[in-house]
């Protein structure tokens, strides 16, 4: 009964025009955030309200006049007249969300930019998603469900079952969405790496055969076009020692990618790498690179790896999947994103500054596209396919607009695709999505129309548990990306109802 007093405490709240501290971000990094309040540009004494956060600046950082104007393309001004113009297009933009969505995109933004709802309520998710209590369990406890899928689940996962999936995506389909990227959500429970060094290699492993089914499952699920992300430490314990120690993975999980891959190909869709934590992460690329060598040979990427744009050494990276790419003569799929274990990663390892995570990720994105990244030339330049993950609006335009300008002067940069998570930056997904309609998709599938895709997971409620904590962490983190979200929301829905 709280939670529906409180929802509708939030639509009431939603009619009203909130003029309190604006918040400006779009970082997706937890515990990495710009706040600025009541800016006032006519004004240089109020600048110091100008907050920069992050887990190497535990103390505030005055930033000036000059260095903000320098980096005026990562951080949005309030007010200003060209704001004001891209808010009024990104009511327009929305009208594809359904009342629903709109209203429970409101709701949770309340929450997660409250410190006392989130506190308490992420609070109470993780006791759910860690408990072994069957009074704890979603899945088991009626109420508890009743609560948990209609207002958390159904805004951030994809469904249950087959008939659910089906009409989640039925539903991005008819807004207009190219895709969807369908995850399998099982986890296997956190465990220390040190634990990992008692657990013997076994002939079977029954949790390879679970995750092979749940993502041969999930491949029944997706149509041509589509993706399936995989998280290779889903499929055990025994997979993540192999990860940890940077062995070669285990025959049995060869033989399940194989059936995967080679499933995937069959029905016209396409298969990525999940990145993971700096302790994993090595040997998935060293796996993933085996697996593109082998299954990206015919001009198109099947199989691409992701990219953690907040990692120092994220370019070098890059430098060296190009040059075996070249060698080898193979299409190099990337998915580029910012990252999302700066809480638990060896600090030393991740960019300083939030700008210069975005610095890196912009220009990882502008070299890949115009073929030009330092050591390569256009004409030894390897076939690569490239997708942009993420919640950044600036970072998505700059991409979109560069790609475009490079088609117009007859250039063909490398192919792009764009997507972010279910329930979360809808805003930027339907500002994507009526930009491919002024480019004519629908009519003439004009080049330059963006493809625009949705992430998605899927399992029981149950399954979804951590991975509900996580988004709900990772929104509350990027709390100001949120507030400008909420606000153009609950203008959306003002509209809808006539105020």
């Amino acid at each position: 009964m709280v939670s529906i007093a409180l929802y509708k405490n939030v639509l009431k709240q939603a009619l009203t025009a909130n003029a309190s501290s604006l918040l400006i971000s779009t970082m997706s990094e937890p515990r990495t955030e710009l706040i600025y309040h009541h800016i006032d540009s006519m004004n240089i004494t109020k600048y110091n309200h100008f907050v920069y956060k992050s887990a190497s600046h535990p103390r505030p950082t005055l930033v000036t006049w000059q260095s903000l104007r320098h980096h005026s393309s990562l951080v949005s001004r309030h007010p200003d007249a060209s704001s004001e113009h891209h808010q009024k297009q990104q009511q327009s933009h929305l009208h594809r969300i359904s009342t629903v969505n709109l209203l429970r995109n409101i709701f949770l933004g309340k929450v997660f930019t409250s410190p006392f709802l989130f506190k308490y309520g992420v609070a109470c998710l993780s006791k759910i998603a860690n408990s072994r209590s069957a009074i704890l369990d979603p899945d088991k406890n009626a109420v508890l469900r009743a609560l948990i899928k209609p207002m958390i689940y159904d805004h951030f996962c994809a469904g249950t079952n087959k008939l659910e999936i089906k009409k989640t995506l039925d539903y991005l389909k008819t807004m207009g969405f190219e895709g969807v990227i369908l995850i399998y959500s099982r986890e296997i429970p956190a465990m220390p790496v040190e634990a990992l060094n008692e657990l013997e290699p076994l002939t079977q492993d029954e949790d390879i055969d679970i995750w092979r089914d749940g993502n041969v499952k999930t491949l029944d699920m997706v149509e041509p076009g589509d993706y399936v992300g995989i998280k290779f430490t889903g499929a055990g314990p025994r997979v993540a020692q192999a990860l940890a120690k940077d062995r070669d993975p285990p025959q049995q999980l060869l033989d399940a990618m194989s059936a995967i891959c080679e499933r995937a190909a069959a029905q016209g869709s396409r298969v990525w790498i999940d990145a993971e934590q700096q302790v994993f992460q090595p040997t998935i690329d060293r796996w993933t690179v085996d697996m593109m060598r082998r299954f990206n040979t015919n001009g198109q990427a099947l199989v691409s790896l992701t990219l953690q744009a907040y990692l120092k050494s994220a370019r070098s990276t890059v430098e060296n999947l190009l040059q075996q790419a070249h060698t080898e003569n193979w299409t190099l799929g990337i998915k580029l994103v910012r990252g999302a274990y700066i809480g638990s990663e060896n600090r030393t390892l991740i960019h300083d500054t939030k700008i210069q995570t975005d610095g890196c990720y912009d220009s990882i994105a502008a070299d890949l596209l115009t073929k030009s990244f330092p050591g390569f030339g256009k004409q030894d330049f390897p076939n690569v396919e490239l997708f942009l993950a993420g919640h950044n609006s600036e970072s998505i335009r700059k991409a979109y607009t560069l790609y475009k300008g490079l088609l117009q002067k007859g250039e063909t940069p490398s192919p792009i695709k764009f997507g972010q998570l279910l329930g979360m930056a809808d805003d930027i997904s339907c500002e994507l999505l009526a930009m491919g309609e002024k480019a004519g998709k629908q009519a003439d599938k004009d080049a330059s129309a963006p493809m625009v895709y949705k992430c998605m997971n899927w399992g029981s409620v149950r399954e979804c548990m951590h991975y509900l904590v996580r988004r709900a962490t990772e929104n509350q983190s990027a709390a100001s990306r949120m507030e400008s979200t909420v606000g153009v929301m609950q203008k959306e829905l003002r509209r809808r109802m006539g105020f």
